[in-house]
């Protein structure tokens, strides 16, 4: 047993340094400037579509408003019609009442154009203010989308120049795999799941991997009768260093 913890021992270096250089390819300035465009091209454009939106709103808003005061312009010209009609009478004969009510309701139409009108100006403003914000998210969208080309390129040369290196790690790993027990292999992967070295050393009576101290029967089971003993407290396969 203790041969394969040796060998799996020297897996898990392999894969160490295999992931640790592919985060070193990862965590470029270059990447992470390239994930920076990438993001703000990101939030450009979802703030493009919300400028889209508002301005359809908007104009909606404005044709319906536009509506409205055809609807009460028409009115008030009937009402004006309908007092042009008995201007010329005695108003002795007529119910003075009813004259200034409609000259009431016209006045009430009037100045609901007018309230009408002043919405569609402020509308008006407000789609000129969109309209600037598209145009400038446009342009930025545009910038960000250079900047991301170019820095990807750079980024492919970095990781073209790590090629070699990269797949020697790979080939490592590979190798250090042959000869480990598929069963313990297993169980290695399931313990990485959670953690991120499935194996720690045992320094004296302590697991290295979260420092806690074994039972007297778990050092006798791996020291002595030579099995394949997990730690207690964070689960790692124990390893003892052979002097």
């Amino acid at each position: 047993m203790s041969n394969n913890l040796k060998v799996l021992w020297e897996y898990q270096a392999a894969e160490n340094a295999l992931e640790s250089y592919e985060r070193t390819l990862v965590n470029t300035e270059t990447r992470k400037r390239l994930v920076h465009q990438q993001q703000v091209y990101k939030n450009n454009q979802q703030k493009l579509k919300q400028l889209e939106q508002e301005s359809v709103l908007l104009q909606n808003k404005m044709s319906e408003i536009a509506s409205q005061i055809e609807i009460l312009q028409k009115q008030m010209s009937e009402k004006k019609d309908e007092i042009s009609e008995v201007s010329g009478y005695d108003l002795e004969d007529m119910f003075l009442d009813d004259v200034r009510e409609m000259i009431k309701e016209c006045e009430s139409i009037k100045a609901s154009v007018e309230v009408n009108k002043r919405k569609i100006v402020d509308i008006m403003h407000r789609l000129e203010k969109s309209e600037t914000e598209i145009k400038e998210t446009l342009v930025k969208m545009s910038n960000a989308k250079k900047q991301f080309d170019v820095l990807k390129e750079q980024h492919a040369k970095e990781v073209a120049a790590g090629k070699d290196d990269l797949d020697k790690l790979r080939a490592n790993v590979t190798r250090a795999a042959k000869g480990i027990d598929p069963e313990l292999m297993e169980r290695y992967k399931s313990i990485k799941q959670h953690r991120p070295n499935p194996m720690a050393k045992l320094v004296g009576d302590r697991c290295e991997g979260c420092k806690m101290q074994l039972p007297s029967g778990v050092l006798q089971s791996l020291k002595v009768e030579g099995n394949i003993v997990e730690c207690e407290n964070c689960g790692r396969i124990l390893y003892v260093v052979e002097d």
